[in-house]
């Protein structure tokens, strides 16, 4: 492609228009031209980069794990916050069609604009004007989140009907219409703490003294025999004779023992075992989740609680950060965890026995009524 070519075609982009012809000129002759095949990686998210990239020709999809972001289409540029940032880059850069692109060093384009400052304020207005429109997508899709758990909490008023059923009381019947409700309770909670979270409320979780025994105990008769990933394995449940009763949130305990037990039946081949056990020692409660699986890869074990992270196919890598957040930042506990590949991995989480309870005044599971 022709130098003048170049130059017309950088004339139409955004951050370039401050710039005159002759300006342009030098600038234009020394990029550099980078040919992309349907596939091909053009960014790769979490490396080091300095260089930006104008689309001349092609198509570019911008992502980030499994989401596409945003679709690049000519005349256009990607990249370009290594202008400004030394940082690594946030998003993965892909051509979706054969592509032709021009490689803008930063330190060429800084170059550039040392001999232009009057197009600075021009630049930082037209980089504010792209973070304000990614904001705006963020809060349009934050509203559509909100309005689909607001109206999943209005669907569940339906299963209300479980408590017309008539049942013998101590039958199976009755135990599995408890669970079920029980079930009811925990999804309303959890979509009242989704929708207060958008109003920066604090919502009751549950923390109250609660023993970890029965909490284990109500899963096994309910989620290890419900759950599809879990129903084909042996589960063997390990529990201390001395463990006392302590203050946490049963449903957000729940949850992260089930996410545990998940991860590691998905990790384990049909009929295997997977262990559960719990120890007091001091002030603290030990709960281990253990495998003879397939085990974590040493280079992938230091992501396996960034958000959206997964190995697995149809994974949303979500379920790990949430058992994080939730020993961690709720609890002020610890989960850490040990692997060695093909031989299984042990998920060890520490809770405290934090006699007073949570700092804010919390209440039981909130009731769907």
């Amino acid at each position: 492609m022709t130098g003048e070519r170049r130059i017309k075609l950088l004339q139409q982009i955004d951050l370039f228009s401050s710039f005159s012809a002759a300006d342009l000129q030098a600038f234009a002759f020394s990029m550099e031209e980078v040919h992309c095949q349907p596939g091909d990686i053009l960014l790769c998210e979490g490396t080091e980069g300095e260089d930006f990239f104008v689309l001349l020709q092609g198509k570019l999809l911008v992502y980030k794990d499994k989401r596409i972001l945003a679709e690049i289409i000519p005349v256009d540029y990607v990249g370009e916050m290594a202008i400004i940032e030394e940082k690594p880059r946030s998003a993965t850069v892909k051509a979706s069609e054969q592509s032709l692109l021009l490689r803008v060093p930063a330190r060429l384009f800084k170059g550039l604009l040392m001999n232009n400052p009057q197009t600075l304020l021009p630049i930082l207005k037209i980089l504010s004007h792209r973070l304000r429109k990614d904001n705006e997508v963020i809060a349009r899709e934050f509203e559509q989140i909100n309005i689909l758990v607001h109206d999943m909490k209005n669907l569940l008023s339906l299963f209300l009907f479980l408590d017309n059923f008539p049942v013998e009381k101590g039958s199976s019947q009755e135990k599995y219409i408890r669970y079920m409700k029980m079930a009811r309770n925990h999804i309303a909670a959890l979509v009242e703490q989704a929708l207060a979270s958008v109003k920066n409320l604090v919502v009751p979780e549950g923390f109250v003294r609660n023993s970890l025994p029965e909490l284990i105990n109500e899963m096994r008769e309910s989620d290890f025999v419900t759950q599809s990933d879990l129903q084909d394995k042996r589960i063997i449940v390990t529990l201390a004779d001395d463990l006392p009763e302590f203050y946490f949130s049963k449903l957000q305990i729940r949850l992260v023992l089930l996410n545990l037990l998940i991860n590691a039946a998905q990790a384990s081949n049909p009929g295997a075992q997977i262990e559960l056990s719990a120890a007091f020692s001091g002030d603290r409660i030990s709960i281990e989740v253990k495998d003879y699986g397939r085990g974590i890869a040493e280079a992938v074990a230091g992501r396996i609680f960034d958000a959206h992270f997964t190995t697995k196919p149809s994974g949303n890598g979500l379920g790990l950060l949430s058992c994080k957040q939730i020993v961690e930042k709720k609890h002020g506990g610890s989960i850490t965890f040990v692997s060695k590949p093909d031989q299984g991995t042990t998920f060890t989480v520490s809770l405290p026995l934090c006699g007073d309870g949570p700092a804010v005044p919390l209440q039981q599971t909130v009731r769907v009524h």
